[in-house]
């Protein structure tokens, strides 16, 4: 089963992770409001590509956020 695995880090060091089975979020992702997938999609997260991407290798985009203040990156894959 595919899994879309969601981690966190600080200054180059992870400090959470969450994984999700795909099919979850293939299921919810298109009844996202338009407007929302827009704003994922200008923070740099655009979900189509992640969920249909057919390589050999893992999908994997990076979001920059700001969290309480501190500067933080965001890795999700699709493995």
């Amino acid at each position: 089963m595919k899994m879309i695995r969601i981690e966190k880090y600080v200054d180059g060091t992870k400090q959470e992770q969450l994984s999700i089975p795909a099919g979850v979020l293939r299921v919810f992702a298109p009844l996202l409001p338009a407007e929302a997938r827009r704003q994922l999609l200008a923070h740099g997260l655009d979900l189509d590509a992640l969920l249909t991407d057919a390589g050999p290798a893992p999908a994997e985009q990076w979001l920059d956020v700001r969290e309480g203040g501190v500067e933080k990156r965001v890795r999700i894959t699709l493995s």
